[in-house]
């Protein structure tokens, strides 16, 4: 019978001493308890890692969550030996099926984190039958443990992004770095602004860093000196989201400045229509409702100066010139920045300042193909797991799950060793 349980049990160098199930008014379900111990002459220190003898067994019993058998909640119960280490002195020892601190074996561990990449909060909490916070925890043992055993993601880099997204309330911030060739984040840390993205750089060796040609990201000026500092042959390049996202914003500071002029002036059907309005404007015109459509339809008639409309029509010009050729998009930015400079349009004449001030960065962007889809759906992805993080006590758990859905970690459900 222990045979039977040591190949279910899938952990090598242990030994089944005894099993049981505790159906206790003291436990919400019944559990399946597995007693085992290692296998003697294994025993490692939990700090080095290091072989070394055995001291006692006062580490006292404790439990570890394991896969269930079933429909039966599984839970491997052990004395924990300690160990005499000439590095670390007397230590509790290190066990074959948990990293040290885990209340959860390893392939319990994997299965949560493999779900965590695939499927909603909701899914993982009812299925594995464990607090979201409590999968937070296991994310972020289970990236650090598969990030070591892979080859490091700064080899051969070419093409690396820089985002900062916020991530809570009160302007939180994450700055976000990932490789534009192979997709997938890279690095991601706590806080915006150039001393975190030097800790990115720092992270780097110099031969990395030389590898390094392009950089992409939004116009802030601490992305250009850190470029500048880090990496002086690489190209600095706006990309095509950030670009577009300018005049989205400007564009809806148009649309509150009409609505709050009509609510003044007490024309209730002009600021009805500009406040359902928002997403007709901002939205890509493919991606309307037929509501939506219907309401762009009579913006071009809502304020007697068209400046709505106007803003809209220069918006879809900038997003699709983005797309054109670098030849025809050089003439087309000339048009559009003369156009907006004479819109009298506020918003749009001061953005036209600033496009015409980025505009070798922009052509830059169009020439190297960048494109805005792919760089927005990748932007949309991370925002998506961050909102699945919600309730997660630690951002380094955060940063673990946008690792572990977004960054190209070799996830995999546990196998059966032989």
């Amino acid at each position: 019978m222990n045979s039977i349980f040591n190949q279910l049990l899938n952990v090598k160098n242990v030994v089944v001493e005894d099993a049981r199930i505790v159906d206790s008014p003291l436990r919400p379900v019944a559990v399946l308890e597995i007693r085992v111990r290692p296998r003697r002459g294994m025993l490692r220190c939990s700090r080095c890692g290091r072989r070394r003898h055995g001291y006692d067994r006062g580490g006292g019993v404790r439990r570890w969550r394991h896969q269930d058998f079933g429909c039966w909640r599984v839970e491997l119960v052990a004395m924990m030996p300690r160990v005499d280490c000439p590095r670390c002195g007397v230590v509790v020892a290190s066990v074959p099926w948990a990293e040290p601190g885990s209340r959860f074996t390893r392939d319990f561990e994997s299965e949560c984190a493999w779900l965590m990449g695939v499927a909603n909060r909701k899914t993982v909490s009812g299925f594995l039958h464990v607090a979201w916070r409590t999968a937070g925890d296991i994310a972020r043992r289970v990236a650090e443990r598969v990030k070591a055993s892979m080859p490091s993601p700064f080899d051969g880099l070419t093409a690396i992004g820089v985002d900062e997204t916020s991530y809570r309330k009160g302007h939180t911030y994450l700055t976000v770095v990932v490789d534009h060739e192979r997709h997938r984040v890279i690095w991601a840390h706590d806080g915006v602004g150039g001393d975190v993205f030097d800790l990115f750089f720092k992270a780097l060796t110099p031969e990395q860093r030389a590898s390094i040609k392009i950089v992409t990201g939004d116009g802030a000026r601490w992305i250009d000196s850190c470029v500048g500092r880090w990496c002086p042959n690489a190209e600095r390049v706006l990309d095509g989201f950030h670009i577009v996202s300018w005049m989205t914003g400007a564009l809806d500071k148009v649309r509150k400045r009409l609505w709050n002029q009509a609510r003044r002036d007490g024309d209730e059907k002009t600021a009805k229509r500009m406040r359902g309005a928002k997403y007709a404007v901002l939205k890509n015109p493919d991606d309307l409702t037929g509501r939506q459509s219907a309401t762009l339809g009579t913006i071009r008639n809502t304020d007697p100066k068209g400046q709505l409309y106007r803003a809209w029509q220069l918006k879809e010009l900038l997003r699709t010139l983005l797309k054109h050729p670098i030849e025809q998009a050089r003439g087309e930015l000339n048009h559009w920045v003369f156009w907006a400079s004479h819109s009298r349009i506020p918003e749009i004449v001061e953005l036209a300042k600033k496009i015409r001030r980025r505009r070798p960065d922009i052509l830059r962007t169009i020439e190297l193909g960048y494109s805005n889809a792919r760089l927005e759906a990748f932007n949309n992805r991370i925002k998506v797991t961050i909102r699945m993080a919600y309730g997660f006590h630690h951002v380094n758990n955060l940063i673990a799950l946008i690792m572990l859905r977004c960054g190209g970690l070799d996830i995999r459900l546990p196998q059966p060793r032989t």
